[in-house]
């Protein structure tokens, strides 16, 4: 395995980096990927106490230096996952529970999940259910167990005093809209299905439908084609529903649950 210009393992450094977004700002209307972390790198939205680290020991002699004490890592079991057949509404909602967001707005990462752009009622309103299956195999959970949290001074001086759409604006994109609280390290297998609202289909032939898939998927390697994606079931015609994204368990996938940021002075 080779070793980044740091001397650290591509496993070591992807780790590092997400151990390293915990308390940076984030805007949930963009997909949970770290390049959406706001801020220079090292920054933190939060106060962190970073002068009392100490290594921590992952899997296959993976180790992470100088965590800090204000982080603490566990494990989560590797498993399959399904989110049963929703509407549109119901999906949102599961998206911000799991990723421990308040409100009915839809995520950035639902978004992008389902290929969703454009106004949330019209989407509302094409999407009969919205249905997912996955594997997942993480390899640790870190989470920021400071509490309560604090807001780095430069942060709260920066937090509008009354409404003012423009210096909101500016807030966001300097500091994001909510805190990083925890990252998940591994790899998923996920399938995200779009069924539209001329699909005749009822809501058990989704379930099973989906449910065959996934037991297609999961349960036999050989059952991917060249291209890493599944033939469809001849019984259903495509145009009726759309399997839109099989992502593949490779490197790092990230699960950043998140905190409100605008917590005030």
């Amino acid at each position: 395995m080779g070793e980044t210009e740091n001397g650290y393992s591509p496993a070591t450094h992807t780790a590092m980096n997400a151990v390293q977004a915990i308390g940076k700002g984030f805007d949930v209307n963009f997909d949970t990927r770290l390049l959406y972390c706001k801020g220079v790198t090292g920054s933190k939205i939060v106060e962190i106490d970073e002068g009392h680290g100490r290594d921590i020991y992952l899997y296959d002699q993976t180790v992470l230096p100088n965590v800090s004490r204000d982080i603490k890592n566990s494990q989560e079991p590797i498993g399959r996952l399904s989110s049963g057949v929703f509407n549109f509404n119901e999906m949102v909602e599961y998206f911000n529970k799991n990723a421990n967001v308040s409100g009915s707005f839809p995520l950035g990462s639902f978004n992008s999940a389902f290929s969703f752009t454009g106004s949330t009622n019209i989407n509302a309103a094409t999407t009969k259910t919205l249905s997912m299956d996955g594997f997942y195999i993480p390899l640790a959970k870190f989470h920021l167990i400071k509490s309560p949290l604090v807001l780095q001074e430069n942060v709260k001086r920066a937090v509008p005093t009354s409404w003012d759409p423009s210096s909101l604006s500016s807030f966001i994109e300097n500091f994001g809209t909510h805190v990083i609280t925890s990252v998940t390290i591994g790899g998923k297998d996920v399938i995200y299905v779009k069924q539209h609202h001329s699909s005749p289909l009822s809501t058990m032939e989704i379930k099973t439908y989906v449910q065959d898939i996934g037991n297609h998927r999961f349960s036999d390697k050989d059952s991917l084609t060249s291209s890493g994606q599944i033939k469809a079931n001849t019984s259903f015609e495509l145009y009726r529903v759309l399997i839109l994204a099989f992502s593949s368990v490779k490197g790092y996938t990230l699960n950043l649950p998140v905190c409100h940021l605008l917590m005030g002075k």
